[in-house]
């Protein structure tokens, strides 16, 4: 089941209502003293290929543009804890210390959940002292009722709001708060007189616990869907986020300053940007089209080449990664993009010489436009990750072939734009074939290094929220729910582990993903490319890869060796269907039961009677005061 979506014409907010939310929250004055604190939890079991040698090395894109976005509305004392880099770290230590943190933002990926759930209830041990708490990110969008009620320890612990959608969500909220906010009020105690009004529910993108649930039968309410941004030049410059960065260490507690940029270029060589947003396909395992609702939005030209030159300039970056879905997504945007970047220079220098742009796209579309190869060069794109997925089009269709593949390839190391090719292993795929109508895992390893792929990864099909391929996993039995007395963790839904098969020997499964990567990452194939003609720019990436890939490989073997054994020697238990959420969630509007990404029924009824406008207080909702129409029916249901 895919998440549910907006009506066509109620996709977007009005033009120019981003920039409008920012002067308003700039020149109110009660929320100026509040210390927001960012952090984006991290759990090192994720530390196998193929994210191993990037997560220490990059500022995730959604944390570093939260960042900016609060200090451009007058949030100064904004801060981001990054959790790979201070492992260590605990709200309440920083407090105890004498640090005033009032707002927790915890922006989470799925896979990072449990360290999520732990900064929260830490938070939670600081009592009355504790800050307003905040969740978003990937957690909070496709599972915002796991949010809640995340210890058995501590009742009621858990987040305050779990925000699904993007910063223009937050920012409302925000807004709403500082309106009803007294010179030195805690923002908790304003967020509690404004849920227990009722205005939370004219802010389309939040989950929140109402005042008057019943404690046997809790239940969540249910803002609705977020209206989306079209007007990606509206969100700030990325150059504040970057200022505002906690520098790396092992204590528990914060610094007493920020990183500099000179520290902050250091430590990391690639800059995560927006450029794109939106995918044409739909495949039935990836969730981002129906979050996105299946909307194509991108930054102008000027902007995107703006922004490279900003961060170019002033950090020293030269590596750029586009978070893109599939940046050959529309010819005419991409066309014009490339456009302006190949026009664009950093200190002087063209971006073909002083600019590494990696970006993602699907091969089908980068074919249909090869004719656009060579203007990509100019702008500086030196890098495609492509989503083959599959070269059999076993998995999934896209239009991919072996002879496409080649020919595509070859046009792109002539033009010095390496391909780097992301596959997923599953259950009717062969580890290896003679056939080559039905290639297997370690047969595609070694074509996709014979046609000239410069890197190479491969995960197993997973099931994943949002996505829906979710509930017919679950229902086909063949998800774990435990490896002996151990629970499969969050964590372990990272593609690395195989936690879904209908093979009885699972630990079979587990052990090709490895044997998948030496297919590509081998002494033979380094050997091959050592003795190629280093000076050729292709040839050195190929050489550097191989280099990274034989290093990576044993670390990821050594961090997966113990579930591998679990699943070898100890007993195996599945699920049998889709793990029932923990808490019913209504539409604030409606009173009527959400499914929100999982189709499931609770336990109980919930009885919940939405407040009228009238029994609302007289001033004005955010809503209303920026002209945007209220959700007044029921999430409409997708999936």
């Amino acid at each position: 089941m895919e998440l549910p979506r907006r009506d066509p014409g109620d996709v977007y907010v009005p033009e120019g209502a981003y920039g409008r939310l920012v002067q308003e929250l700039q020149t109110a004055e009660p929320q100026h003293a509040w210390s927001p604190l960012i952090v984006y939890p991290f759990d090192f079991r994720t530390r196998v290929m193929p994210f191993r040698w990037l997560d220490h090395r990059v500022v995730p894109c959604g944390v570093r543009s939260l960042a900016s976005s609060l200090l451009e509305c007058g949030f100064h004392k904004t801060r981001t804890v990054l959790q790979q880099w201070t492992p260590n770290f605990l709200s309440s230590a920083a407090v105890q210390a004498g640090y005033k943190i009032d707002i927790l933002l915890v922006s989470s990926m799925g896979l990072h959940a449990e360290e999520a759930y732990r900064l929260v209830k830490d938070a939670h041990t600081l009592g009355d002292d504790r800050p307003l708490i905040l969740m978003g990110g990937p957690k909070a969008i496709y599972e915002p009722e796991d949010c809640f009620n995340i210890s058995e320890e501590l009742v009621g612990a858990g987040v305050d709001v779990a925000v699904t959608g993007e910063s223009f969500v937050l920012l409302e909220f925000l807004r709403l708060l500082s309106q009803h906010a007294a010179t030195g009020e805690h923002p908790r105690d304003v967020f509690e007189r404004v849920r227990a009004a009722g205005l939370l529910n004219d802010v389309p993108g939040l989950v929140y616990r109402p005042t008057e649930a019943d404690p046997e039968k809790p239940f969540l309410i249910n803002t609705g869907v977020q209206r989306l941004v079209q007007d990606l030049d509206e969100l700030p410059m990325p150059l504040s986020g970057y200022m505002c960065l906690e520098p790396p260490h092992r204590k528990k507690s914060l610094s007493n300053r920020v990183m500099t940029l000179k520290e902050v270029r250091k430590k990391t060589m690639i800059a995560a940007m927006e450029v794109t947003h939106g995918c044409r396909f739909n495949c039935d395992f990836c969730p981002i089209p129906a979050y996105q609702q299946k909307t194509w939005r991108h930054k102008s030209p000027e902007r995107v080449a703006a922004e490279m030159k900003q961060l170019g300039e002033a950090i020293g970056y030269r590596y750029f990664f586009g978070t893109d879905d599939n940046f050959f997504n529309n010819r005419e945007s991409v066309q014009t993009i490339l456009s302006a970047m190949a026009n664009g220079n950093v200190n002087g220098v063209p971006f073909r010489k002083s600019v590494h742009f990696i970006t993602e796209a699907t091969e089908a579309d980068v074919y249909k436009n090869r004719d656009l190869l060579p203007l990509a060069r100019e702008a500086g794109l030196q890098t495609i990750y492509f989503g083959i997925e599959d070269l059999n089009a076993k998995l999934i269709n896209k239009g991919q072939t072996v002879s496409k593949t080649k020919d595509l390839f070859a046009d792109m190391t002539k033009h010095e734009i390496a391909p780097y090719s992301m596959m997923i292993h599953h259950d009717d795929q062969p580890f290896w074939s003679r056939d080559r109508n039905q290639l297997g895992v370690i047969n595609q390893a070694a074509e996709l290094f014979k046609l000239g792929s410069v890197g190479y990864h491969t995960t197993y099909i997973t099931p994943g929220w949002g996505a829906r391929n979710m509930e017919p996993m679950f229902q086909s039995g063949n998800v774990l729910a435990q490896v002996g007395n151990q629970e499969i963790p969050e964590a372990f839904y990272d593609g690395n582990h195989v936690v879904a098969s209908r093979h009885g020997k699972i630990w079979i499964r587990q052990i090709q993903l490895w044997l998948a990567y030496l297919g590509f990452y081998n002494p033979v194939n380094f050997l091959k490319t050592m003795f190629k003609d280093l000076r050729d720019r292709q040839k050195r990436r190929r050489f550097k890869w191989q280099i990274i890939g034989m290093h990576m490989i044993p670390m990821t073997v050594l961090k997966t060796l113990p579930f591998t054994f679990g699943l070898m020697f100890r007993r195996v238990r599945k699920h049998t269907e889709v793990p029932a959420r923990c808490t019913p969630m209504v539409d604030a509007h409606s009173g009527e039961l959400v499914k929100w990404s999982v189709d499931w029924e609770p336990e109980y009824e919930v009885n919940y009677t939405p407040p009228s406008r009238a029994e609302k207080p007289q001033s004005l909702p955010i809503a209303e005061s920026l002209q945007l129409p209220i959700l007044d029916q029921p999430v409409k249901q997708v999936g």
